[in-house]
């Protein structure tokens, strides 16, 4: 969207703008092309350290529990590059109309039916944080370990320290995502280049300490791994992990909010795609390494004991190691605080609140959450269970989206998308209920195909065609919007025509 355009929407029958506070844009304020400061390389250098963290690390090391090494790299290599794909397509949509994620859904959910999948992002927002603090939170207690001689995770009264590092994290974190786009960007830049030379130390001392033979050789138990929280018991097979992964790459949900600052939507694709399949490839395949030499070497698959700051101070990197893994940890949980900040705009509009206190609040929220985990024994199930509720969301959302901008608006959204009321897609008193409805029957089948056969869910991945019947219900039943969307289009290019004339 232009700089012109944008000036239109602001004047067209919206609200006043929460619009810039320090230089940041909330969720119903378009990007201007003056503040789109992402080129390809800033897109890949921040998704490269936004995507190494430590969830991928634990994620790669259950990859390992289907197949061994050879299933993990199956995983790795094949299907997470591929599910990569719509998800980047995501930023294309972002690019090209300077909206951030939340707003993306308003055209397929109505202004005020975006409210539904909004409290769903805020919830992907907080979660993923408290995971991700949780997880980073691992890397300070071995800092503090070797600075104050506390217990680090795991150790005998670790509970106490690890409780401190959580707060710390959070703080951290809140501060960085608090320093807007223009801060997150360099951070992400110095993150890249630490995680670089972290992973050329890392991948030399792999390669000296572990055996590749003895760990290709490894096999999990005859009869599979499995893991339970309460009444659910899954079996570590392939097909629930191509669910997971999807589940896991999808709920990249703030791609929007950070591919709407792209120079182009080449830049806010490509960049996206390339930065975070380079890192996840690495961090899935070290984690998946890890995990695989403990099992040999101790004789019990745990991913919870291959988290990267275990092994790599057991690998003799130290606190130094640990610290560059909290700073990425860090860079990419502001990025989940902006979301959820986003969120919050989105739902409330007229908030009188600017978007950094938000994202301080947000970051609190964040604490009690990470420490669930303390509390809660049995963390790889609840991880598990966790990506299991957002597949069941994702999917139908990020389908339901892609088919509505590239096939029913054929390519293109008005302005009307950041209008607080009224306008082209105000449907039913703001509401699409053919959206909404194919959202929670989506969001229904997922979870009735995967609780209600699991059998058949050890088997097959019941994400395809959860979001093949989404895609194809959903544009049958919008065939009427995608017919009107070729006239208006024809009229805007002649206008475009006319202007540069």
């Amino acid at each position: 969207m232009s700089a012109r355009s944008a000036a239109t929407v602001e004047d067209d029958g919206r609200a006043p703008s929460l619009g810039l506070i320090g230089h940041e844009y909330a969720a119903l304020d378009p990007v201007p092309a003056n503040a789109r400061i992402f080129g390809l390389a800033d897109q890949a250098a921040f998704w490269f350290a936004a995507t190494c963290l430590p969830a991928a690390w634990f994620y790669g090391a259950l990859m390992a529990g289907a197949a061994g090494l050879p299933g993990a790299l199956f995983l790795i290599l094949v299907v997470s590059p591929l599910s990569l794909i719509p998800w980047a397509f995501l930023g294309w949509i972002a690019a090209k109309t300077g909206a951030c994620s939340t707003a993306l859904v308003r055209p397929a959910f109505g202004l005020r039916g975006s409210a539904a999948p909004s409290v769903l992002y805020l919830v992907f927002g907080l979660g993923w944080a408290a995971v991700n603090v949780f997880l980073g939170a691992i890397g300070l207690s071995f800092v503090f370990a070797a600075w104050l001689g506390t217990p680090a995770f795991l150790s005998p009264g670790y509970e106490g320290p690890m409780a401190a590092s959580i707060v710390a994290v959070a703080i951290l974190q809140g501060i960085v995502a608090a320093g807007g786009h223009r801060v997150l960007r360099l951070v992400q830049w110095g993150a890249t280049f630490a995680l670089l030379g972290l992973g050329a130390v890392q991948l030399w001392l792999v390669v000296t300490h572990w055996d590749p033979a003895t760990l290709f050789a490894w096999r999990p138990p005859a009869g599979g791994l499995t893991t339970s929280i309460g009444p659910f018991t899954y079996t570590i097979t392939v097909a629930l992990l191509v669910d997971l992964l999807i589940a896991y790459n999808w709920t990249w949900e703030f791609i929007g909010d950070f591919s709407r600052f792209a120079r182009s939507p080449a830049a806010g694709t490509a960049g996206p795609f390339l930065g975070a399949n380079a890192a996840q490839t690495w961090w899935f395949g070290v984690g998946a390494l890890g995990v695989v030499f403990l099992a040999t070497t101790t004789g019990g698959f745990a991913p919870e004991a291959a988290d990267p700051s275990s092994l790599t101070t057991s690998l003799g990197l130290g606190w130094v190691a640990a610290a560059v893994i909290i700073a990425a940890t860090v860079a990419t949980n502001a990025g989940n605080l902006t979301a959820s900040a986003l969120a919050i705009t989105n739902l409330a509009p007229r908030l009188p609140l600017g978007l950094r206190p938000l994202i301080g609040a947000v970051s609190l929220a964040v604490v009690p959450l990470a420490l669930v985990p303390i509390l809660v024994t049995g963390f790889q199930a609840t991880y598990i269970l966790w990506l299991d509720v957002l597949g069941a969301i994702v999917v139908p959302l990020w389908v339901i989206v892609l088919v509505d901008f590239f096939w029913v608006r054929r390519g293109r959204y008005e302005p009307d998308l950041f209008r607080t009321e009224g306008g082209a897609y105000w449907y039913r008193r703001g509401w699409n209920p053919r959206g909404v409805g194919v959202l929670l029957a989506g969001t229904t089948l997922y979870w009735l195909l995967a609780y209600g056969f699991p059998d058949v869910r050890e088997v097959v991945p019941v994400a395809l065609p959860v979001g093949l019947g989404v895609a194809l219900a959903y544009a049958a039943l919008m065939r009427g919007e995608r017919e009107l969307a070729a006239p208006i289009a024809e009229r805007l290019a002649a206008l475009s025509e006319a202007d540069r004339a």
